[in-house]
């Protein structure tokens, strides 16, 4: 195993470690994706921008510049890895100092240019329902991913995407899962209500339904809540 082949291994290793996590943290895999794909290509730096269907742009970078730089991005928005994520499509080995350039990102390549970044690449990361996101690393003066390393770093924000693809499919099924499970123990507790008016009033379920519900919305309270206060008093207030 080469010594890229290790670092690769490694490198993985760590995403799937944060993917892991309990609580699941997004924010945590995106540092491990943007510093791993510093490590593997050898590069100045990187950052990433991700926003899977409607969700708020969450962004990082590998040091404190380069995160200020891809928030501001996001909310230009401007750069290559607004570009990448809105449209799917891969920059590849930009020049960040050429006239066409300035002009398309005019307030990215400025920063940039503080910065002492020339070069850029920045590479999709795809999701069920379109690009989700965007990878981007910044090349070293003088030197360009190769072709064997620009395939390798595809092959990377592909596997990096579907990492996250996972931990977003996760974090819905729990929150669906907790939803499902308030419904559920709000209907019986309902359900606990009704008969208890019913028993109380000879009356049959759905008029303690009726009841119930009459009194929730007067009280400008939920069903559930009113349940709940039914079931510890054993009755509604007098004259509800």
């Amino acid at each position: 195993m080469t010594l890229q082949e290790q670092e690769l291994a490694a490198v993985f290793a760590q995403l799937t470690g944060a993917a892991a996590q309990d609580p699941l943290d997004t924010q945590n895999l995106l540092a491990t994706l943007v510093e791993g794909g510093r490590r593997l290509f050898d590069a100045p730096g990187a950052i990433v921008h991700y926003a899977p269907g409607a969700t708020p742009v969450s962004t990082d970078g590998t040091d404190d510049a380069l995160r200020s730089l891809a928030a501001d991005a996001a909310s230009w928005p401007e750069g290559p890895g607004y570009d990448v994520r809105t449209t799917g499509c891969a920059l590849i080995d930009v020049d960040t100092t050429t006239q066409p350039t300035r002009a398309r990102w005019p307030r990215w390549t400025a920063r940039v240019k503080t910065l002492g970044h020339t070069r850029v690449t920045a590479l999709p990361l795809p999701a069920k329902d379109g690009p989700a996101g965007a990878l981007v690393l910044f090349g070293a003066p003088g030197r360009s991913l190769d072709e064997k390393a620009l395939s390798l770093a595809r092959s990377f924000a592909d596997a990096a995407a579907h990492t996250l693809s996972l931990q977003r499919e996760v974090t819905e099924s729990r929150v669906l899962a907790g939803q499902l499970e308030h419904a559920l123990s709000s209907r019986v507790v309902v359900e606990q209500a009704k008969g208890i008016l019913a028993a109380q009033h000879s009356i049959s379920l759905d008029e303690a339904f009726s009841r119930l519900r009459k009194y929730a919305r007067s009280h400008q309270r939920k069903v559930a809540d009113a349940s709940r206060e039914v079931i510890e008093s054993g009755d509604l207030p007098k004259g509800a």
